[in-house]
This record gives C-alpha cells, sequence and structure tokens, in this order.
C-alpha cells in the first residue's frame, strides 16, 4: 500500500469528524427521501395507493433526488478533504522530509487522492440502503443505480485529483481551501454561464432562433451524471438533474452540429419528449454528451496532475 494512503487513512479514520461528516451526509439524504416521499403524498392527495404508474414515478423522482443531493455533498466535500492535503504538509514544514523519501512526486499526490477517494466510497456503500428504497418502488433497474452511482464516484475522484493537484502550489491549507472551493464553482457553473453568454451573443446576430454550440454544456460534472442517469423519458420528474438534461437535450436539438447531427434522422422523435438520443424504438443513438464530460474532465484533471508533479520534484526553498 502507499504509505501516503495508509497514513492518511489512519489519520481520517481515528478521530469523530469523518463519521460526523458521514452521519450529516447521511442525514441529509434521509431528508431528501422523507421531503420527496411526502411532496408526492401532497401532490397525489388521495393517501396511500397501490398504482404501479405512480409508484414508479416516485422512484425513479427519489433515485434522481438522492442522485442530486449526492452531487452536490460532493462539491463541498471535496474541497474539504483534499484542499489542505499538500499545503497543509507544506505549513506544517513536513513536505520536504516527504521529497526527500523514496516516494516519487505522484506518488505523494496519488496517495492523498486516494485517501479522498476511499472515504467518498465508505459515503456511498453507507447510502446504498437509501437507494434500496428507490429501487424496490420501481422505476430504477440495477443498472441505472450502478451507473449512477459509479459516475458519482467517478466525478469524485476527477474532482479530488484537481484539487489535490491546486493544492500543490499553494503555502497555507486557507490559500488552499479557498482556490480549491473556487475552483469546484467554477468547474460546476462555467459551461453554463459560457452557454448563457454564447446564447446572448448568437441571439443579436439575426433573427432566426438561438442554438449556441451544444458542445459549451459538455464539460461539466453535472452534465456527465445527468446524461448517464439519462432513462428513456428524459423530461420526466421535477429534480435538478432533469431540469440539466433538459437544457442539454434542447440545445442539441437546435444546434446543428456534428454532436446531434444523428438527430435529424428519419424515424426521431422531435416532439421534445424523448430527447435527442432516443430514437421512436426507445434506443439511444448519436454522440453522447457524457462522453465529452468524461473526456474534458480527464484532461484537465490529468493536466493539472503532471503540473503537481512537476512542483514536487525537488524541494524548493519555499518549502522550508
Amino acid at each position: 500500500m502507499n504509505p501516503v494512503l495508509a497514513r492518511e487513512l489512519k489519520e481520517r479514520m481515528r478521530g469523530l469528524r469523518a463519521f460526523i461528516a458521514l452521519g450529516i451526509f447521511l442525514g441529509l439524504l434521509t431528508l431528501t427521501v422523507w421531503i420527496v416521499y411526502k411532496a408526492n403524498d401532497l401532490q397525489n392527495n388521495n393517501g396511500f395507493s397501490f398504482d404501479l404508474e405512480r409508484q414508479t414515478r416516485l422512484g425513479r423522482e427519489l433515485f434522481e433526488w438522492l442522485m442530486s443531493i449526492m452531487l452536490i455533498l460532493l462539491f463541498f466535500l471535496v474541497p474539504g478533504l483534499t484542499a489542505g492535503t499538500i499545503s497543509g504538509e507544506r505549513e506544517r514544514q513536513t513536505l520536504t522530509t516527504l521529497q526527500l523519501t523514496l516516494l516519487r512526486p505522484r506518488s505523494i499526490i496519488w496517495g492523498k487522492v486516494q485517501a479522498a477517494v476511499v472515504y467518498l466510497s465508505l459515503m456511498i456503500v453507507a447510502a446504498l440502503p437509501l437507494f434500496a428504497v428507490a429501487y424496490q418502488l420501481g422505476g430504477v433497474s440495477l443498472t441505472d443505480a450502478l451507473k449512477g452511482l459509479g459516475a458519482v464516484l467517478l466525478v469524485g475522484l476527477m474532482l479530488a485529483t484537481m484539487v489535490a493537484s491546486i493544492s500543490a502550489f499553494a503555502k497555507r491549507v486557507q490559500t488552499a481551501t479557498l482556490l480549491g472551493y473556487g475552483f469546484s464553482a467554477l468547474l460546476a457553473v462555467s459551461s453554463f454561464i459560457g452557454f448563457g453568454i454564447a446564447s446572448i451573443v448568437d441571439g443579436t446576430r439575426g433573427v432566426d432562433d438561438r442554438n449556441p454550440p451544444a458542445a459549451i454544456l459538455t464539460p461539466n460534472p453535472l452534465v456527465f451524471v445527468a446524461d448517464v442517469t439519462a432513462g428513456e423519458n428524459v423530461r420526466i420528474g421535477s429534480n435538478p438533474l432533469r431540469v440539466i438534461r433538459g437544457v442539454v437535450v434542447d440545445s442539441y436539438n437546435r444546434n446543428e452540429s456534428w454532436l446531434s447531427r444523428r438527430a435529424s434522422a428519419p424515424g426521431f422523435n422531435q416532439n421534445g419528449n424523448d430527447g435527442v438520443f432516443i430514437d421512436n424504438g426507445g434506443n439511444r443513438h448519436g454522440f453522447p454528451a457524457w462522453v465529452i464530460s468524461l473526456g474534458s474532465m480527464t484532461a484537465l484533471a490529468g493536466l493539472l496532475f503532471c503540473f503537481a508533479c512537476r512542483r514536487l520534484r525537488t524541494p524548493a526553498e519555499t518549502e522550508r
């Protein structure tokens, strides 16, 4: 085992902070289940019912709300877990000792990232009983659940790598934490801001409909999870993932680029009910948005990781 990973796991799991964070995480997800279930009862106003359609719709809605809240919590947890990993060693004046060992810079950073991912995996495993509720209600297959949880864990891995790499350039934990949370917020909203700006610019160029490039939306972890968890009816529900998925589908339908060229092929629904990637037979076609999202996140994480390894290659005077 990577000695950095072994030390990080021992330090994290021997204190109460990790279990308090886990309790808060599960408490918020449990509260989400209760609110969604109660909202469904108030919306129907007919008490308990064995209506199969209503039950499966509730199961799907509950699953996507759990995924949405888990993803939002991820953007708060990951910077807190990884922002001070390298900068904390520098602030405690122990980074130089690590650099003088036989460990390579990539082993140091990767051990920090692994520790954060292991803790995130523990949180996801602890939340499985809540997802089992949605699975029992229906509307969610075992494949959908595995894909959704795998996508969340993959986003956590990418985000932890990025924030830990940024931490290698900060001299203080406070600075690294601020940079980590700022970077996470920018990663979550930058593509939507860019898409909005492109839509405004496109609207001033003529009288035709606004159709900014759909590719602007795709380099985003929210779009990645929304597209991976998309079922056949992408517009069903009132959760954040459904809203994001609807924006992506609309942008692909209006855009004539190579990303959505398959949408105008014969046999595709153009009434806005089933989305751009689903034909009349319920099969997904075209170039999926999650591939571009995953590729862009992997490229960015790999680039930052390489820069961080170069930064930690030799001890500098500022480390002491």
